[in-house]
């Protein structure tokens, strides 16, 4: 904005002596008493001849700026919106009445229809258009909530320093904004947020040896170094990209090197992958081997039971509720460890 008014500025001083110079070319200057021309002296121009040789000019003064339109809840932001619209109304130096139709005309869809029905007083008002649309598409959360929003935030897995830094700021613009006195600290807290959630740890003790060092260190020095302590391949500086970022966000995360080139990112994450396949299928394998073991044991074991003992006549294959034989008592000489165990009978005597 102030490099326009400067070329504005440099614009109006040429004109101006272009004007002086065209003047004095126009002047026609009156001989004295005592001049007397050795030639015969040629008939003065008189205003309206003299303008008729002057050649006309035409000067195109660079003094529209492009303004974007605000479309409501779609396309360009409120507050980025009214920042440009103004710079537009500044360089035109637009009354106030002109810069409520500027704003008014450079409203599309529902915005422009909420301005629409307002009253004359509002409509010609450029304060409380600006208002209106605060109110109506401006930042909705608490003071507190965007707070919690800035404090919470941490560097994502695949996501570049520079981007981390940008959402950080983009933050800390909006709470400033919903702050009801000026923060003194914001630049302070923006850097400590920036260096405190780096994803990584040897970085984080970098940056913070940093600002030990020198307290008065800003977020952009702090970034800059992060950035160049990355590119140069300290321990820890190659950090992991998450498959769901793009390869051109992730260039400043790694080295140009020739082991990198021979082994690309991709080849190696594909390695990975390749090899926890390879051990879950080796696991499965185990244990459908472990499972089909223990269901042959299972039926040895049922296979290798005693015969059913009937209770009542002593004889194998029936229970004694099935037993249509005469009472047998039991033999008193076998003894218990050699006596063949029966299964018990349902009928728990019942029969007997």
């Amino acid at each position: 904005m102030e490099g326009e008014l400067q070329e504005l500025r440099d614009l109006v001083a040429q004109l101006r002596a272009e004007n002086d110079r065209l003047q004095l070319e126009q002047a026609v200057p009156v001989p004295g008493p005592s001049a007397a021309p050795a030639i015969p002296a040629e008939p003065l121009l008189t205003p309206s001849t003299s303008t008729a040789h002057v050649t006309e000019r035409l000067v195109l003064v660079p003094r529209d700026r492009k303004c974007p339109a605000f479309r409501g809840r779609s396309g360009i932001g409120l507050d980025e919106w009214i920042e440009e619209a103004q710079a537009c109304m500044r360089a035109r130096h637009l009354s106030t009445l002109d810069q409520a139709f500027f704003l008014f005309d450079h409203l599309e869809g529902e915005a422009r229809e909420e301005i629409k029905y307002r009253s004359t007083a509002d409509r010609s008002d450029p304060a409380k258009i600006i208002v209106v649309l605060r109110e109506l598409y401006g930042c909705t959360d608490s003071y507190v909530a965007l707070q919690e929003a800035f404090f919470s935030r941490r560097q994502q897995d695949g996501e570049t320093l520079q981007e981390f830094s940008l959402a950080l700021m983009s933050l800390m613009s909006v709470v400033k904004q919903s702050a009801p006195s000026e923060m003194l600290n914001a630049d302070v807290l923006l850097r400590d947020q920036f260096i405190e959630n780096v994803i990584d740890g040897s970085l984080r003790r970098e940056l913070k040896q940093l600002v030990r060092r020198q307290p008065t260190v800003s977020l952009l020095d702090a970034r800059a170094e992060a950035i160049r302590w990355e590119r140069e391949g300290l321990p820890g500086g190659v950090r992991g990209r998450s498959h769901s970022v793009p390869l051109l966000t992730g260039l400043q995360c790694g080295v140009q090197t020739a082991s990198l080139v021979a082994s690309p990112p991709q080849a190696s994450e594909l390695q990975e992958v390749k090899q926890m396949l390879k051990l879950q299928q080796e696991q499965l394998k185990h244990l459908t081997e472990t499972l089909a073991q223990l269901q042959i044991s299972q039926q040895r074991n049922y296979s290798y039971r005693d015969p059913v003992i009937c209770r009542r006549c002593q004889q194998p294959g029936h229970f004694a509720r099935e037993c249509r034989g005469e009472r047998v008592p039991p033999q008193p000489s076998v003894s218990a460890s050699s006596r063949p165990v029966s299964r018990r009978d349902p009928a728990q005597h019942s029969g007997n």
